[in-house]
């Protein structure tokens, strides 16, 4: 092997050494965004499935309180990636569904309102590895958005 040959593949190392990293950067990404998605959709489940089973007028808790102290106890599956400061949480109760496709729910639940919309927003924030190119700069702004989830429950027990 001549001396040509061994600069050759220095030079070709570096350039597949580059896009390797950057690849390994974005599949990192890729699946942190996916177990975001995943602690979410459990935490968001959980929650609101042991709310709507739990009876208000017993407990002395709303179920607004309820459900955001239960989510919040789910934070061990996800506590690693998720910053709890970023979520919007909310709990809505409607009458019927016309109501909840309206969108003219209450904060309050009551005997009518026995529907329940449980929703979840986080801010998901990526992680800024390259910065001050204008391709990096748009990349990350269109992926600095907010991840909503939501679910309804029909609430059984009585108030």
């Amino acid at each position: 092997m001549g001396r040509s040959e061994k600069g050759a593949i220095s030079i070709e190392f570096s350039f597949i050494s580059i896009i390797f990293i950057a690849f390994v950067f974005i599949i990192f990404e890729v699946c942190k965004i996916i177990y975001i998605i995943t602690a979410i959709d459990y935490s968001l489940a959980e929650a609101s499935r042991n709310t709507v089973y739990k009876d208000a007028s017993k407990s002395g808790i709303s179920y607004n309180d309820n459900f955001k102290d239960v989510f919040f106890k789910q934070s061990k599956f996800w506590d690693f990636f998720i910053n709890p400061e970023e979520f919007v949480i909310n709990a809505k109760f409607c009458t019927n569904i016309p109501e909840l496709l309206a969108n003219r729910c209450s904060t309050q639940a009551d005997s009518k309102r026995r529907l329940a919309l449980f929703s979840v927003t986080y801010r998901y924030r990526p992680l800024k590895i390259i910065s001050n190119t204008q391709w990096a700069d748009d990349l990350y702004q269109h992926l600095d958005q907010h991840l909503s989830r939501k679910i309804t429950y029909y609430i059984e027990s009585a108030h």
